[in-house]
């Protein structure tokens, strides 16, 4: 099961969630590889792990996926990024690359989850065209609603150009319910996409915000906070819908 964590806009809560549903998993007793598709490397900087002399750049250009692969003492596997990302990502002009990339692997994992950069651009569409789900992070304000429209119009196009089928899943962030703007965003995003919207929210939350540079998930860093809660609760949801349960 591949999951890619994707939206056009940033600071949405993008990394957060690859990096806590990844660990979520894992400790669920999956077997889980993270990928850092974003040349920010905010998913890797977030585990902690140090620069690296192979990394997804280099699984891009042809190297063997496994001599990339980093091992956690979570159980977590990692395939971190670089900021060579950056030039790699503009001289992609395949759609298949990541799949001929990852074929050696695939079967593996019970999920691989990728975090991938914010906006469109040909790795990232190459990300949709593999996975299963796109999980779309999104804070409850108007204008991320607009972006939603847009950013799920293209996954339909996109789904209709190369005949795949895939599910797509929107996941409230930062969400905190004292905020009538909040609120009233959620109902709006509850109308337009009731098939789509997850029963999670993720409110916000301090310790969500300070585990990442402390190069830890939410599950290690504050067990008993609001946002283990949230994490834990959409680990869970996604396994349903894996499973084929609502």
């Amino acid at each position: 099961m591949i999951i890619s964590i994707a939206n056009q806009k940033g600071g949405v809560g993008k990394t957060t969630t690859a990096l806590n549903l990844a660990i979520g998993l894992t400790q669920k007793a999956y077997k889980v590889l993270a990928t850092d598709l974003d040349s920010q490397t905010d998913l890797t900087i977030s585990l902690g792990i140090p620069e690296m002399e192979l990394t997804i750049n280099n699984i891009l250009k042809g190297k063997a996926v496994a001599k990339t692969i980093v091992r956690l003492e979570n159980g977590l596997h990692v395939i971190p990024a670089s900021k060579d990302l950056k030039s790699t990502q503009l001289a992609i002009t395949k759609y298949d690359i990541l799949s001929k990339a990852l074929s050696g692997i695939i079967d593996n994992y019970d999920f691989i989850i990728m975090d991938t950069s914010p906006g469109i651009n040909l790795l990232t569409i190459n990300a949709i065209l593999i996975s299963n789900i796109i999980l779309i992070p999104i804070e409850a304000e108007y204008l991320a609603l607009r972006g939603l429209k847009d950013f799920t119009e293209t996954i339909d196009q996109l789904s209709e150009k190369f005949n795949i089928r895939l599910q797509v899943k929107i996941l409230i962030t930062k969400y905190d319910t004292r905020k009538k703007l909040h609120i009233e965003a959620y109902e709006m995003v509850a109308n337009h996409f009731k098939k789509e919207l997850l029963k999670t929210v993720i409110r916000t939350n301090v310790q969500l915000a300070e585990s990442p540079g402390k190069h830890k998930g939410i599950f290690e860093y504050s067990k008993s906070s609001h946002g283990a809660t949230d994490y834990n609760n959409l680990t869970e949801e996604i396994i349903k819908i894996v499973k084929g349960k609502k």
